[in-house]
């Protein structure tokens, strides 16, 4: 069922096997994956059904270094949005950040999880088989277009051989015609699920610790009207985004001065996303030409494509991992005089004539200690401490960067891609945005003294405590996490099920 924490009454407690926080992606998916399976599950959302700006506003945070991208009616992100909605990056309401996510899903591949000599802290404690077999259930699940299947297609294969020639490489991603929102996708299942009890209006605001501080014991809840609300739980899960776990884990300091997990000050750290460029153009060559029909962006739901160096390349200079993707520009009445006068081979899609492509260029992040989250002295509405974020980055990051580019304007033209105009606007990071990718502050790790999780997403020192999300990536290829992060759910909730068992037929346990 779904209620507000408003109609609770004089409930001050609720308990359950499982407590999961956030109702976004990975929340969702989590908390209806063990309801279905009987376990009982609470999912605390600190949004409602409608868009609340005063409940938005708790997700106000600080910035020390380079800005992201923040509410902007006029803003060229999320045109297809509510005005309320465009350029935000971090949603409170029912779904979460779904409300706003464009709907494109694609794996990590098998090198992305392992470790890189020239790029510290990088690798995962997993592979990717660990992963292969929730990417297919949750695509199958899904109904998303196959990927794998996609890979070797014999036009997609043909294209993939004449740039490997040239030391590119280039994979694929699925594309939804609408997007994947939590909320209309689970919506009616949480409301007659007689195992699901999914709390509107409830912002989680403290972890309550046991005696021994290595288990939580429960959810401390607010709401903006002055409701509290207590929720008690065996196994808890974070799956509030990488800001918001790091900030629920540091906030929660009253047993453990330094919040929980952060015995070795690492909660909050490594923060990453996608730094992205999307001003520039590319002149289509014969390649590009040829091969049209593939990287057409409409209609949906369709596979497109995106480019890169090859991981050869990448050794050799020592560079991350950054990823050019094309969006088709098209020709309109004079442009087609024009062509027709000046005798021009025309590129031709399924949607008409090319002009042009979009280049977006969108970039990796060295994972580094300094680029971090922390609890500022600001306070939000519910008296909690807003976020400082400090997103920077490294020497090593402008020098993959700048080479990189310099790379594949090269290749581009050479295995006739195209050629690119930046104009004056060559990207570079100071006038690049966020990709809205929040990454790494509790990061997985074999060690507690090398990051925040384990590779089952339990919090190192306690033994029942979960995140759920982006936040757990160790290192962050310039690709969607979203169906990585569906992954990790779906992982995580296998895991969770073989913890617990069915309880005992009864009535969910309410203390008022």
């Amino acid at each position: 069922m779904i209620t507000d924490i408003l109609e609770m009454g004089e409930q001050t407690k609720l308990q359950a096997q499982v407590v999961v926080i956030g109702s976004g992606i990975a929340g969702s998916e989590v908390a209806t994956y063990l309801a279905r399976h009987g376990r009982e599950v609470v999912l605390l959302e600190s949004g409602r059904h409608q868009f609340d700006p005063s409940i938005q506003a708790l997700n106000d945070v600080t910035f020390l270094g380079k800005r992201h991208r923040e509410l902007n009616p006029n803003s060229y992100y999320h045109r297809y949005l509510p005005p309320e909605l465009r350029g935000v990056s971090r949603v409170r309401q029912f779904g979460g950040t779904s409300n706003v996510w464009t709907g494109k899903w694609k794996y990590l591949q098998p090198s992305d999880f392992e470790g890189r000599p020239w790029v510290a802290n990088s690798g995962w404690p997993l592979s990717y088989t660990d992963l292969l077999e929730h990417y297919r259930s949750a695509a199958k699940d899904y109904g998303f277009g196959d990927l794998e299947a996609e890979a070797v297609r014999p036009e997609i294969a043909e294209l993939r051989a004449k740039i490997a020639a040239g030391g590119l490489k280039m994979s694929s991603f699925y594309w939804e015609q609408t997007p994947t929102r939590t909320a209309v996708r689970f919506g009616e299942d949480m409301r007659r699920s007689p195992n699901l009890h999914v709390i509107l209006g409830a912002t989680a605001t403290e972890l309550k610790l046991d005696a021994s501080c290595q288990r939580v014991n429960a959810v401390v809840c607010r709401s903006l009207e002055g409701k509290e609300l207590i929720v008690e739980g065996q196994h808890i899960i974070l799956a509030t985004g990488a800001f918001e776990s790091a900030r629920l884990l540091l906030a929660s300091n009253r047993q453990l001065p330094s919040g929980i997990g952060n015995e070795h000050d690492l909660v909050g750290r490594f923060y990453t996303d996608h730094p992205k460029h999307h001003t520039g153009s590319l002149r289509p060559g014969h390649l590009v030409r040829e091969y049209a029909h593939e990287l057409q962006y409409a209609p949906k739901p369709r596979f497109c494509i995106c480019f890169a160096l090859d991981d050869a390349t990448q050794q050799e200079h020592e560079l991350l991992e950054h990823v050019l993707y094309l969006k088709p520009l098209y020709t309109k009445g004079i442009g087609r005089l024009r062509r027709r006068f000046w005798n021009r081979s025309a590129c031709r899609d399924g949607n008409g004539i090319v002009s042009a492509y979009r280049v977006k260029f969108v970039t990796e992040q060295v994972p580094h200690k300094g680029s971090r989250v922390k609890l500022g002295s600001e306070l939000d509405a519910l008296g909690q401490h807003k976020l400082e974020v400090d997103w920077c980055f490294t020497d090593q990051d402008r020098r993959s960067m700048a080479k990189t580019l310099e790379l594949l304007t090269q290749r581009f033209a050479a295995v006739g891609l195209g050629t690119f105009d930046f104009g004056n606007d060559l990207p570079s990071l100071e006038n690049m945005t966020d990709a809205a990718h929040q990454m790494g502050t509790t990061r997985m790790a074999s060690r507690p003294e090398e990051g925040v999780v384990d590779p089952n997403c339990r919090v190192f020192g306690t033994d029942n405590l979960y995140v759920a999300s982006s936040a757990v990536f160790p290192t962050g290829p310039s690709y969607s996490p979203t169906f990585t992060i569906l992954a990790l759910a779906r992982r995580l909730g296998q895991h969770l099920l073989e913890m617990t068992s069915k309880p005992e037929p009864r009535n969910r346990a309410v203390i008022g």
